[in-house]
């Protein structure tokens, strides 16, 4: 018996396809259930306001982008992405608006392939957890 071949909407990283990839949440992202959205151990997402939580991503000398976890998909929570600016080493004084997960992670794909893959894996982590999932086709109901 053969298995189907399947392309899963991560498998298009770095494709123009992928760019309006969003990653949907199963639930609201809140206090009690932080600690299962934990990144390399032991970040975890912090509140930005009374509703939205963001969480660093990816860190580098001239790019710096940050999960936001927020119902911003018809008022369904959902992970995306927004370009910080940061001072100091640490304050963050400004946030972009936010962008889907597929067009953060192809932005990120072009600085490191590797860093990338392992934003995909933390993705995967959390939809193997069934705390959300890939979907394409969101966007276009918007």
């Amino acid at each position: 018996m053969r298995l189907k071949d399947t392309i899963t909407p991560e498998m298009k990283l770095g494709r123009p396809e992928f760019e309006n990839t969003v990653f949907m949440l199963n639930n609201p992202v809140n206090a009690l259930n932080l600690d299962h959205f934990a990144f390399q151990g032991n970040l975890l997402p912090e509140p930005i306001d009374e509703v939205a939580y963001a969480m660093p991503a990816y860190l580098a000398d001239d790019y710096n982008l940050f999960f936001v976890f927020a119902p911003n998909m018809r008022e369904r929570w959902s992970i995306t992405f927004s370009q910080v600016q940061i001072e100091n080493g640490t304050d963050v004084v400004a946030m972009s608006n936010v962008v889907p997960i597929g067009t953060g992670l192809n932005a990120v794909n072009q600085l490191s392939a590797s860093a990338a893959i392992e934003l995909i894996a933390y993705l995967k982590t959390l939809e193997v957890n069934h705390l959300g999932y890939f979907d394409e086709e969101i966007w276009k109901k918007m």
